[in-house]
Parts: structure tokens; sequence; C-alpha cells
């Protein structure tokens, strides 16, 4: 944009403007946004309050006051350090004044000798959600991505499957930096276990998104904020981790920031490496036809993989002239497994003699997920123009190899008459990905009342599939016209939003939003392709009670739209009765979502109701009467709603002990439809999240966190609960570094039991009960970790960004 333009529209909003106006950023120590800050503003003197606001989510505020003369700007919370300014003068209504970054200190208090400070919240209260704080947990140092997803209220991982849920629900978007991850969910797996949680930041599980996000994912949204220092000069941190549980595992990061006035420059890189093991064990039954009559099976798989994963960002930000900002970023991620899956099955037949199978597999896989990005800002005293881009790619090479050994039930190797039973297969899959990405987003105020925010968005995707699996035949390998893919799949997504938050008195506002998104979705075979066009409308009501408490109503709708893999046809090997394929007449799920919340400090307490119309649920087992074996595929449900009520409690038993308790109980009703019979199902599910850290003598910290997930349902999968109990102690040096000792899954208790056929009748009449344990479930996992900090610790007084972090966060 020309700076004729650009002055142009200062101009405008200038003329709009009719009262004065204070705006600002407030920050703690480390740069982080601080939410829900009492900010004052105080006439000089005489101490009268003229007018008071509380910061939103991304620490900012803004104070129109109405009179002139000398005034003082007062900002409060709970455990830290009250901010006062110098006296300033308002001496009409084009007055304006900013303040780019006010930084608070926590609260230092002298306990028995010991230097106390006062510490973030693990769990804190959103408009959208709520935010888990990782870095305020002794747990964070040394552990991945994934395990802090795992420890975070409301987060159930499916290992198994690789699929999250969040308060119950599945359709969940992952994004990190607020950029969807637009690749397959075993890849976002990986790229989670693989990422270091040193360099996050927090983590935001937001299950109310206003119209400025994307609007897919019924549950919501999980996004993973990374750490970004916001510290004149140089500064810089390393940790190095070590552990073990059923091998051995190693960690290495490095961070690197340096900031001027105007330019900040960072950099981070991390290695891990992880040898682990996981697996399940199963009994059942099944009709398959070519099985025959109440065959029964027991069967079990363990999988040892190895896995190597880099993680490289970079980044550079330039502030240009009076508050326009210019940044780059590029992140480069590299993940190499190596994985063998050893299988045993066991089939009793009624009319068939007895069957061992051993069929062992081994993948070598690697994949590369390289993200550039770039901002441009214009920023006046009180509205914001921002343009970003992004461009992603992401390769996946993952051939395999199968052998498979036969015995009868004397132990003799013998090669049974059906062609399912091959001796052994070899598979070739290729993906390529590629994502652009183009937005435009504006804010400013209409009046001393109202503020609108509004932008657009396109994206365009390609993505090329090329997989083969040929059977072994004597001493050939043998192509399956069933088992190739030749896949070239369009998307392009449209979106316009616009939200206005108003003031309607001091103490009610309201935010309605409305999104707009048009979605074209093109494949090779023109019957699968998609496309419509839909309104998402949202609404935000805040009452406050107090300047610590509020009452908070929310609603949003949203969307679980299903991916390429989904509606391919193709078929994939799973074992040599059954195979993995899409659905093509699979629909996009839509889910209503209202909430109602009580807010006091960090005390919420919400009721929640959504109602969902077509859920997917993933992994079910259908009929395919082409096929003689079973088809493992996703499938929509009819309708599945639920009711539930969410509290969060933070417990200060002493100065030194804290303690924060996190629960959902709830109802759900659901109805099937790919079962012989289209039952209709009622459950009570809960979930409980809780940690406490205590403080001792001599810097030392101890923490004990755990959560536990009650019995819920994957479409007709019964799931067992299941749970963990975690612990950690750390020891902080005066110069800053620590060691830690932690360890995962004390009691080895996760343990997570599907069931199938315990609802109705399964397609073939497949009756399983299965045991699946992740490494934990066979050892406990132990960490020892040190990290030293280095370089300046002397924070910014102005923030480069100038309230567009939450820009940045918004970034598809």
């Amino acid at each position: 944009m020309s700076r004729n333009k650009q002055l142009l529209l200062i101009l405008f909003l200038i003329s709009v403007r009719t009262f004065s106006q204070i705006t600002g950023n407030v920050n703690d120590e480390r740069g982080n946004p601080i939410a829900f800050a009492n900010v004052m503003l105080f006439s000089d003197p005489g101490e009268a309050l003229e007018t008071g606001v509380i910061t939103d989510d991304e620490g900012r505020f803004l104070i129109e006051p109405k009179n002139i003369g000398s005034f003082k700007l007062r900002i409060s919370l709970l455990s830290y350090q009250t901010w006062t300014s110098e006296s300033f003068e308002i001496d009409g209504p084009t007055f304006t004044k900013r303040f780019p970054s006010i930084a608070l200190p926590e609260e230092v208090t002298a306990l028995e000798g010991v230097a106390v400070t006062g510490q973030q919240r693990i769990i804190q209260r959103t408009q959208e959600g709520s935010v888990v704080n990782v870095q305020a947990s002794i747990m964070t140092k040394g552990s991945t991505a994934l395990q802090l997803l795992e420890r975070s209220p409301g987060v159930i991982l499916d290992q198994r499957n690789n699929s999250f849920s969040l308060n119950g629900k599945s359709g969940t978007l992952i994004m990190i930096n607020g950029k969807p991850q637009r690749i397959p969910a075993s890849d976002i797996m990986s790229l989670l276990n693989g990422m270091s949680a040193d360099n996050i930041e927090k983590i935001e599980l937001l299950t109310n998104p206003s119209a400025r996000h994307d609007v897919d994912g019924n549950a919501g949204i999980i996004n993973i904020v990374t750490t970004k220092n916001e510290a004149l000069g140089f500064r810089g941190n390393t940790s190095l981790s070590a552990g073990y549980g059923e091998g051995p595992k190693q960690t290495t990061s490095l961070s690197l920031n340096y900031g001027g006035e105007r330019t900040s420059l960072f950099g981070s890189y991390s290695f891990s490496y992880d040898d682990s093991r996981s697996g399940w064990r199963g009994v059942g039954t099944s009709d398959l036809p070519v099985l025959g009559e109440d065959t029964f099976i027991i069967f079990q798989s363990d999988t040892y993989r190895v896995d190597r994963n880099h993680n490289l960002s970079l980044g550079y930000e330039q502030q240009l002239l009076d508050n326009d900002m210019l940044g780059l970023n590029v992140t480069y991620n590299r993940a190499i497994p190596d994985i063998a899956t050893r299988n045993l099955g066991l089939y009793d037949f009624t009319a068939q003699p007895f069957l061992e199978a051993r069929i062992n597999l081994d993948a070598d896989q690697t994949w590369n997920n390289f993200t550039a990005s770039g901002f441009y800002e214009v920023n006046t005293a009180n509205s914001t123009l921002a343009f970003t881009g992004d461009f992603i790619k992401y390769q996946n090479s993952a051939p395999n190899t199968v052998n498979s050994l036969y015995f009868d039930d004397d132990g003799l190797p013998f090669q049974p008459e059906n062609e399912i039973y091959n001796e052994g297969n070899r598979g070739f899959n290729e993906t390529d990905i590629n994502v652009g990405v183009a937005k435009l987003d504006f804010s400013a105020p209409l009046n001393e009342k109202t503020r609108l925010e509004t932008g657009i968005k396109g994206s365009f995707s390609k993505t090329v599939n090329e997989a083969r699996i040929e059977f072994l035949e004597g001493d050939d390998f043998i192509s399956d016209p069933r088992f190739i893919t030749d896949l070239i799949n369009k998307e392009t997504i449209g979106a316009a939003y616009g939200i206005v938050n108003h003031n309607l008195n001091q103490k009610v506002n309201g935010e309605p939003g409305l999104r707009y998104e048009y979605w074209d979705q093109n494949f090779d075979d023109s019957s699968l392709d998609r496309s419509f066009g839909k309104l998402f409308p949202s609404l935000f009501l805040t009452y406050t009670l107090s300047d610590t408490t509020a009452v908070n109503f929310a609603y949003n709708k949203r969307i679980t739209r299903p991916n390429y893999a989904d509606l391919a046809s193709f078929l994939s090997y799973n074992d040599p009765t059954s195979v993995f394929s899409g659905n093509p007449q699979l629909l996009p799920a839509i889910t209503d979502n209202i909430s109602l919340t009580y807010t006091n400090k960090s005390f919420s307490l919400s009721i929640l109701a959504s109602n969902e119309q077509n859920p997917i649920a993933r992994f079910q087992i259908i009929r395919n009467e082409t096929s003689e074996v079973a088809v493992i595929a996703p499938v929509n449900l009819d309708y599945q709603r639920s009711l539930d009520l969410q509290s969060n409690i933070p417990i200060r038993i002493t100065n030194r002990w804290n303690l924060n308790l996190n629960g959902t109980l709830g109802v759900r009703r659901f109805k099937l439809l790919h079962t012989d019979d289209q039952i209709t199902h009622n459950y009570v599910h809960y979930n409980f999240n809780g940690n406490q850290t205590l403080q001792l003598p001599a810097d030392i910290a101890l923490e004990l966190s755990g959560w536990y997930t009650s019995e819920h349902f994957n479409g007709s999968i019964r799931v067992k609960g299941f749970g963990s109990l975690n612990g950690g102690i750390r020891k902080s040096f005066k110069n800053g570094s620590s060691l830690q000792f932690s360890v995962t899954d004390i009691f080895q208790s996760i343990d997570i039991r599907p069931q199938t056929g315990t609802l109705t009748r399964e397609a073939y009449g497949g009756e399983f009960d299965v045991r699946y344990r992740p490494e934990s479930g066979f050892s406990r996992i132990y960490r020892v970790t040190f990290s030293y900090p280095f370089g300046n610790k002397k924070v910014k007084n102005i923030n480069s960004r100038t309230g567009a972090d939450s820009e940045k966060s918004r970034i598809q």
C-alpha cells in the first residue's frame, strides 16, 4: 500500500473519532501478553477514577476519556507488581497516547528467608476457551509437544488411530503459531512427537473460536504457540535432555534472539532421538465369509520405532517508519522414523484347519515439512492493516515390506489355499502437498464504543499421492489394481469475515461475528468433487460484575470437512482379513456450539451444549459385498448431542503450594447409521486434569500432575477409561539455569481398551476386545533435563509488534 493511501486511511479514521484515546499492550517480563489486567485512569492530583477497562486476551486495552486535564494510568493484577505511568495532559478530543509495551514484573514476597516469585497460572480462561501456560509446569522441559497435549485438560490422544479429540468430541483443527497443519494425521502425530516443548510458550484450547478463525474443526482448535523473546541485545537458551523408557531418548535444543529498538532476529534448532515401543493385544470372533462362521481370533502386535527429528526456525522483524512492521519467518521439519512391526494372529476356524500367521512389517519413512511466511503491517494510533502470506510444502516417502509366514496347529509351516494369505507384499507411498495462503486483516474503531475487525483470505492446495502394493507370488511381486493409487486433489478455500466489538454500557460488551467460506475440492475422479459456500456466525456477550468477575455467553457454528484420504476409495493393507479404505459418500459434519461461563479471577464454571449433524467417525468396520475381507473406513453418524458442565478451580493452599483442578462432566447422545441396527445410545462422560506445585527452600520445586478420561465412544467402538500420573522435581540456580528430573506415567496406567460389538451387531458379526499400550504402558519414562539461558535479560521497553502478535497467531 502506498504512503498516500495510508495517509488517507489515517485521516479518515481520525475524522470519525470524537473522543481522546489511550491504547497500549500489557505483557509480563518475558513478553507474553497478560489478559484481564485492570487498567485505570486517575486524575492527577486527586486520584479520582476517570474510567477503567480490562485487557483482552492479547493484553491490549483501549480507553476513551471524555474529560481534559492531568491524568495517570495505573495497571494492576494479582501476582504482579502494580504499574503507574508518569502524569500526562489530555487537552481535547483529538488527543491520542499509546503505550507500546508495558511490562508488569512478577510480585516477589519474602518468605522465611527465601525469595518467592508469583507464578503464572497453568490454566487461564479466555473468551474463546482456555490457555495452558506450559512453561509454568516443571514437566515441560525435556517433553515433546505431543506429551504436552496429552497432559492438557480435555484433550484425548488416540495414537492407535492418529486422532485428537477435545472435550470428548472429534474433529479438532491442529495449528502451530496460528497455521493449520494440512498434512496427514499420522504425520501431525510424528511432527508433534518430534517437537521439543522447550520452545513452546502456551497451548490455546479454543472451544469457542470467533469468526476471525478458520471454521474447520467441530470440536474447536488446538493452537500451539512457540516462544518469542522480547529482549534488548543478544539472548539465548540451550537445553539437553536424556531419558529412558523402553529405549534411550535424547533432545538437544538451542534458541538465539537479538533485539534492537527496531529490529528483531530469532532462530531455534532442536534434534530429538526416541527409541520407543507400543503394542496391542486382542481377542474376538467374526463370521467374515472368507473365514467361516464363528471364527475365534487371538492377535497381538508390537511396534518398535526409532524417530530422528530435526526442527529449524528462523525469523526477522523490522519496524519501518512509524509503527509499520515487516516480518519474515521460515520453519523446516524433517523426520526419519524407522518402524518394525511384529504381528501374530491365531485363527481357530469352524470348518478349516487352525492357522497361525506371523506377519512382519518394516518401514523406512522420511518426511519434510517447509513453511515460509511473511507479513506487512500498517499501524496508526488506533487501527491496524495487516497482510500475511504463507507457502507450505510437505513431502512424505513411506516404502515398506511385509513378510508372512503361516503354521498349522502342530507348528509346522504351510501355505493356506486362499489368495488373501499371501507370502508377503511391499508398499510404496509418495505424498506431495503444496499450499499457498494470502490474508488481509483490518481493525479500527467506528466510534467511542464500537470497534470493527474484518478480513479476507484465500488458500489453494494441491495434493499428489502415488501409492501401490505389490504382492509376492513365487519369486515375483505382482501389482493388484485395487491397491494402486494415483490421486491428484486440488482444494480452494475463500473466506471473508467481519466482527463488531461494541460496549453496550460499562458492564456489557457484545461481539457478533460472521464468516463466509467457500470450499471447492476437485479430484481426478470427478465423482468425488465437492463445492459449497456457507455462513458461519459467532456471538460473544460479556457482563462484567466486578473487576475480577464476569459472565460470558458464546455461540458459534463450525464444520469438519473430510480430507482426500477420507473420500478416496483406494485400498491399503492392514492384515490378511481386512483393508483400509476411504468413503466417497462421506458428508461434512456441521456443529452448533453454545456456552455460558462464569469467571472469578482464574476460577471458571461453564455450561456447554453442542449439536453435531453428520459427525465423522473413523476406523469403523463396514460391510462391502464385493470384498472377501472386512473394510475399515470413515463413516457418518446421524448426529451427536452433548451437554457438559466444565470447571477450572485454582487453589492456593499456601504461598508455596498451588493446586489447579480442571474437569468436565457431561452427557452424550448419538445415533449410528453404519451398523445393521441403527441404534441410538446415551452415555455419561467425564474427564479430569489436576496439577500441583510445591516450592521448597534452596530454589527447589516439586510437581505432580495427572489426568483421567472416562469411558467414551468412537462411532460404535467403546473405549474404556484410562489416565496417567506424572511427577517432576526442578532445581533452579542463580544464573538462571535449571536441572530437572521427571517421570511419565508413574503407574503405567495408559492402558486403552477399545471394544467392538458391545452396542449392537457389527458388520460380519465382529466382536473384539483390544488392549493398546503406548510406551509408558510397558515402561515408565524417565528424563533428566538441563537448561541454561545466556545473554541479556533486560526486557524491551518497546514492543516491536505493537499488538500484532494476535494477528500473527491467526495467520493461516
